[in-house]
């Protein structure tokens, strides 16, 4: 919630500091940028789509099932935390494809309109804005599914330490 207030109150500065400082860009600029952002979109979302599909096959088959009983993860909140950070970041990612889209949309309609002209630099501004903001919700979603691998990996390695020690044990 924090986050989200602070990230409100930065972005009319972020635009503020943009239009003072008189930032001008060429729209190929802008075009990698998004490119970028797109392919990273995708990656994520095919990716975790595939991941979430292979490691959570039952929350996968309550969801396609008609009965759409919730998944159980009770057992463990590492599980959990885990798949709520996959999600979210193919929601984020699914997002800024959409907010791309929406964007390239929009410069398609205006650009050849009077409004446009006249207001050029402010409308640049503002979608160099929208676009610095999805490049963090991007990378925010990059550290949360390099969190949720990591995470994985001590899951595996922690229970692979706790079999040995069982094994030894019952020895």
């Amino acid at each position: 919630m924090k986050k989200n207030i602070i990230l409100a109150i930065l972005l009319p500065i972020v635009f503020a500091s943009l239009f003072k400082a008189g930032t001008n860009f060429d729209y190929s600029t802008y075009k990698d940028i998004t490119s970028t952002l797109l392919a990273i979109s995708g990656m994520i979302f095919t990716i975790m789509g595939i991941w979430i599909a292979f490691l959570y096959p039952n929350a996968l088959l309550k969801i396609t099932n008609k009965n759409l009983n919730p998944a159980d993860f009770s057992e463990t909140s590492e599980d959990t935390k885990r798949l709520e950070a996959i999600v979210g970041s193919i929601i984020k990612s699914s997002l800024i494809a959409t907010s791309i889209l929406i964007l390239y949309l929009l410069k398609a309609i205006l650009s050849e309109t009077q409004i446009y002209q006249e207001h050029i630099h402010i409308i640049k501004i503002s979608a160099l804005t929208a676009t610095i903001y999805l490049c963090y919700f991007q990378i925010e979603s990059v550290v949360q599914v390099v969190y949720a691998n990591i995470s994985f990996l001590n899951d595996i390695h922690s229970k692979r330490a706790s079999r040995i020690a069982d094994d030894q044990l019952h020895k």
